[in-house]
């Protein structure tokens, strides 16, 4: 189940990063443009924080599972 998990959180982190990477080329962004950034930044950093969360949980049930 934390492969899929992985999988998703990696997607969508890049495509938020790309989204901000983008947004941050625009030489006057909207207000609205501007607020997608900071909200992309936002998810890029959950979702990063997400994707380290679950490999650390991923070589925890490797280790528990070679020594039962």
């Amino acid at each position: 189940m934390k492969k899929p998990l992985l999988t998703f959180a990696a997607v969508i982190t890049t495509t938020a990063i790309a989204t901000s990477a983008y947004l941050a080329t625009l030489e006057n962004p909207t207000d609205i443009q501007r607020d997608l950034s900071t909200t992309s930044n936002a998810i890029a950093i959950a979702g990063t924080t997400a994707i380290f969360g679950l490999l650390d949980d991923e070589d925890e049930d490797e280790n528990d599972s070679s020594a039962g």
